[in-house]
């Protein structure tokens, strides 16, 4: 029998994955993980780690919940680690609690490894403090998506409040109804951060008001995390992490050898989007299935040849796709 490890990878940047996370990582078998995990985890996994991925499209799921409680029952019947890879902290909208009373029922051990929910890392790194002595004694998280018949107390929460909206912004004009509703202030400001902590963020602030307008013009879509009170104002400008030098640049490293992780942490660090692939006879095949899936979602605008005989072979990111 082996033991399932649900392992919380953070909200993006990849140096937000935990110590005990990474160690977990290195030492899994197979590695089941979400669409919203930064792929680049990866590649701390063993030679030997199998890959299996299980992401989730709105209305469009590579493998359906059930599928994938059925799948973590087969690995974890064998005699290995198996690490299941969710985006943020697994207990907060992760669907934990029942791949975990799936386990319990067949007698298979686990361990939970939390992980930086997208609340804490779309905030700090939106320079949005969720707790304000002036502002904000409480903080609600939430999900837009509620079950029929059930309500957010919106006006109590939001006084001398705080709520994060997990993927909300296609239930936004609903949950704008709710708070005007319930008597919010329209003036109540309020933010929504796209992709938090990568270096494709973008942050926009507006009021309960305007916050439909705001997403329509510029464009919003989930991921992202809607977050209502006073503390927004906190915001002014750009913050800490959009000064960084490399901030909103798309980079695509490129090696015929294995690229280091730590490496990838060298660009992340000043900002930047960053995704690594290696090419060539003697690349890790393993992650032929991990670029195709990661490239087809996100684009990279700036590639970057860490071999410079790839210059010529490779122009772009379609390149890489069609070879």
């Amino acid at each position: 029998m082996g033991t399932v490890y649900f392992v919380g990878a953070g909200s993006g940047d990849p140096e937000l994955l935990t110590l005990k996370g990474k160690r977990v990582i290195e030492s899994a078998d197979v590695i089941i993980y979400d669409r919203l995990v930064n792929p680049v985890l990866l590649y701390l996994a063993k030679d030997s780690a199998r890959f299996i991925y299980s992401g989730k499209y709105p209305k469009n799921h590579v493998l359906k919940q059930k599928n994938i409680n059925q799948l973590l029952v087969k690995e974890g019947h064998q005699n290995q680690t198996v690490v299941r890879l969710k985006g943020g902290d697994p207990g907060i909208f992760g669907r934990v609690g029942e791949e975990i009373e799936t386990l319990q029922s067949e007698g298979i051990c686990y361990e939970i490894v939390p992980g930086v929910t997208a609340a804490s890392a779309a905030s700090s790194y939106s320079g949005i403090p969720l707790t304000h002595r002036e502002y904000s004694s409480k903080v609600t998280l939430a999900t837009a998506h509620r079950q029929v018949g059930e309500t957010i107390d919106f006006k109590g929460l939001t006084d001398n409040g705080t709520i994060c909206l997990y993927m909300g912004v296609e239930k936004v004009e609903s949950t704008q109804k709710k708070l005007l509703e319930q008597n919010v202030s329209p003036k109540l400001p309020v933010a929504i951060i796209e992709w938090g902590s990568l270096g494709r963020q973008h942050t926009i602030t507006a009021t309960v008001q305007t916050m439909i307008d705001a997403i329509n013009e510029q464009h919003i879509q989930n991921p992202a995390l809607i977050i209502v009170g006073e503390v927004v104002s906190c915001r002014e400008g750009a913050d800490w992490f959009e000064q960084l030098p490399l901030f909103g640049h798309k980079m695509l490293l490129m090696d015929t050898e294995t690229i280091d992780f730590e490496t990838i942490l060298t660009y992340t660090q000043q900002g930047a989007d960053v995704y690594a692939i290696q090419v060539g006879e003697e690349r890790d095949k393993r992650f032929d299935e991990v670029h195709k899936q990661y490239l087809n979602d996100h684009y990279f605008d700036e590639v970057v040849y860490l071999d410079p005989n790839l210059t010529m072979m490779y122009k772009n990111q379609r390149d890489i796709l069609d070879k």
